[in-house]
């Protein structure tokens, strides 16, 4: 399943960039990507689900944590767990065949910040992974995936 992976990385990598004082600032005051409350979600390369060659990552948020599948329609799936680790999404893939577990992130995007519930907090930043279109409508085929990920992964979360 490492090729899922890389086609799933396209376009979710993070560049190290050095901080200046403006970017600093620039940091204080902009919205940092924040996880998704707890509940469970679909992302797709493309925003209809089910679509034939397309990856696929259905998560289920703990609230300190998530764990869930990447896959491909009609094809194997691998589980994940892991958690936002500042700007991305910081995963344990274990690989389907093999049992081994390795490494892997997606870079968390802020979109727009969205009106809180009092003036006093601070804006809420929607999540968005890198590379990715989250879809609202989970199959009952994404819900058995993440059964089965959640028997997967306890041990390790």
């Amino acid at each position: 399943m490492a090729s899922c992976l890389l086609a799933l990385g396209s376009g979710a990598h993070v560049k190290a960039e050095s901080l200046t004082s403006s970017s600093l600032s620039q940091a204080e005051t902009t919205p940092q990507p924040v996880f998704p409350a707890i509940g469970q979600y679909l992302f797709g390369q493309v925003p209809e689900p089910d679509q034939f060659g397309q990856g696929y990552m259905v998560l289920e948020s703990t609230g300190n944590g998530v764990y869930g599948a990447l896959y491909y329609p009609r094809s194997s799936f691998d589980c994940f767990y892991g958690q936002v680790q500042g700007a991305e999404l910081a995963m344990n893939v274990i690989n389907s065949y093999s049992q081994e577990v390795y490494p892997y992130s997606v870079a968390l995007v802020s979109n727009t910040a969205v009106a809180s519930a009092s003036l006093a907090e601070e804006p809420i930043a929607p999540l968005n992974l890198s590379g990715f279109h989250q879809i609202n409508d989970l199959s009952g085929n994404d819900l058995r995936m993440l059964e089965v990920c959640q028997g997967v992964v306890a041990p390790q979360m």
